[in-house]
């Protein structure tokens, strides 16, 4: 028989399986981020349990949008996902109506990463396509097609791998300025947690005294994808893009 329970993360036995189905689903691991103090009031599993086995899982993750710098009460949908036996029973859509149950009153908008084969279920929930943006920038007076096969040491020479704690990042996100653009997110350390134990603390490297990035670096040495930068300074996000070429 399947039981509807939300926020359950302090009771052991359904935390530890909605971890694994998260683990058998997406690869992803939420234990360590309980155990370490960072899984707060934000993010909320809504689920289905057949006798304590977490079978089906739409979570609710507040957030503080900043939008032409103006906050906005949002909910992050996520981990959504079913166990494939107990598949296309509806399960993912009724939770989905629990949460909007839940929030419509206090969020002005819900949204969330989509991936193909789901789109019928969220188009049903009243979610909208909006496009994936993907910017690039290209290094200056860098005119060649095709890529040497040995590339130059000099590629983001300016930057320096660093280690540290987990706090001293919150330090730095505490004390940086905002990136200049109209969007931004805001009270979200509890995400950034969730990121550091799934590798953020081997992505990060110091640009100058006053600026930090979070980036993966890729095997040519030619192509950075950069997930985050916090800046002591007045820089902006392009200020610091193109720091990395000086």
């Amino acid at each position: 028989m399947l039981t509807f329970i939300k926020d359950y993360k302090t009771i052991e036995t359904l935390r530890l399986s909605f971890d694994q189905l998260a683990k058998e689903t997406f690869g992803i691991i939420f234990e360590s981020w309980y155990q370490e103090n960072h899984w707060n009031e934000n993010y909320m599993p809504y689920s289905f349990h057949d006798n304590g086995k977490v079978v089906a899982n739409v979570s609710a993750n507040r957030m503080t949008l900043l939008i032409d710098g103006i906050e906005i009460n949002a909910i992050q949908i996520g981990t959504v996902m079913t166990d494939p036996a107990y598949r296309r029973r509806g399960l993912a859509y009724e939770l989905f109506q629990k949460i909007f149950e839940d929030f419509d009153k206090s969020t002005a908008l819900y949204y969330l990463a989509a991936e193909p084969e789901a789109m019928s279920l969220y188009e049903r929930c009243g979610f909208k396509e909006v496009p994936m943006m993907k910017y690039s920038v290209q290094k200056p007076n860098n005119t060649s097609i095709n890529p040497s096969p040995k590339p130059s040491n000099d590629n983001f020479a300016m930057l320096k791998p660093v280690e540290m704690t987990f706090e001293a990042l919150l330090d730095w996100k505490k004390k940086s300025t905002l990136k200049g653009g109209r969007f931004d997110v805001i009270n979200d350390e509890h995400v950034l947690a969730f990121y550091w134990f799934h590798g953020f603390d081997k992505k990060l490297y110091a640009l100058g005294e006053d600026t930090l990035i979070i980036a993966d670096i890729l095997e040519n040495e030619r192509e950075m994808v950069l997930y985050d930068c916090f800046n002591k300074g007045e820089h902006t996000l392009l200020d610091v893009i193109n720091k990395l070429w000086e």
